[in-house]
């Protein structure tokens, strides 16, 4: 039975004595390096969002540069339609 006591309570310090080991394995040099992987994906994904933003604009603008032309284009349209009938009627006014 002693042997089990000694190899359960060595168990118990070879888990705590890993613990600390694996503490220790993370070094400054460690963490600065994390600090600055996450600061340059931080950066990168800014720099994805802005061009995203500026995609958006562009795209806003020229589809709003679009539905003007379509109105103008529509507009156009009706003003020869009306003077279409306008020079019908005054036509018909002139007959009579």
């Amino acid at each position: 039975m002693p042997a089990r006591n000694t190899l359960s309570s060595g168990g118990h310090l070879g888990a705590e004595m890993g613990e600390q080991a694996e503490a220790a394995v993370i070094t400054p040099s460690m963490l600065e390096e994390e600090e600055q992987l996450e600061a340059a994906g931080m950066e990168k994904e800014r720099e994805m969002l802005e061009k995203a933003r500026m995609s958006w604009d562009r795209d806003s603008s020229e589809m709003r540069y679009k539905r003007l032309q379509h109105l103008l284009e529509k507009s156009n349209i009706y003003s020869k339609f009306l003077l279409t009938k306008m020079e019908q009627q005054q036509l018909e006014v002139d007959v009579f």
